[in-house]
């Protein structure tokens, strides 16, 4: 495999687990709907922004030649950056209500 199928490979992983906490979040977010003040919903759906912005590019990625997909790699690792960020205000806003 090379460089950038590896990287590539990597991310997909990444974001799958995300994908999957995100499941996550929003099993429990219905839970929590009926409570005053719960602002879970614009967060989520941020976070659902973020990932499929981060699929859009590993698709971009896929597109590119061999040679020149160190490019966008820093483009992909700031969505990823955002990406993370957004994932854990989602965590941190659930455990400050338990």
């Amino acid at each position: 495999m090379s460089a950038k199928e590896d990287y590539r490979k990597e991310m997909e992983i990444e974001i799958e687990l995300v994908q999957v906490k995100l499941t996550m979040l929003k099993a429990f977010n219905m839970s929590l709907m009926m409570q005053a003040g719960n602002e879970n919903n614009s967060k989520i759906d941020s976070l659902e922004c973020k990932v499929h912005k981060m699929r859009e590019q590993l698709r971009e990625f896929d597109r590119i030649h061999e040679s020149a997909w160190q490019r966008l790699r820093g483009g992909i690792e700031e969505t990823w950056a955002a990406l993370q960020i957004s994932l854990n205000d989602v965590v941190m806003g659930f455990t400050a209500k338990e």
